[in-house]
């Protein structure tokens, strides 16, 4: 990890290792395509802001997009 400016900077594998074993290299470099998580390039390093990766995966983690719900009620009448 780096810090610039007072934020903790890391590189994807070190974002992934700092917010749990669930998170992978691939969650956060997605992050960077599909949810706008800043990254800049130190040398052929690319790193992101820790703690806007945390609030991502907050937010991810709290909302129910992309989860199947299954209804477990008796079957509807065909």
């Amino acid at each position: 990890m780096i810090e610039i400016d007072g934020r903790r900077y890391g590189i994807a594998a070190q974002i992934a290792a700092a917010l749990g074993t669930d998170v992978t290299t691939e969650m956060v470099r997605n992050w960077r395509r599909r949810d706008g998580l800043q990254a800049i390039r130190v040398g052929r390093n690319v790193y992101s802001p820790l703690d806007q990766a945390a609030a991502i995966e907050r937010d991810k983690r709290c909302s129910g997009r992309g989860r199947r719900r299954v209804d477990v009620g008796p079957p509807a009448a065909a």
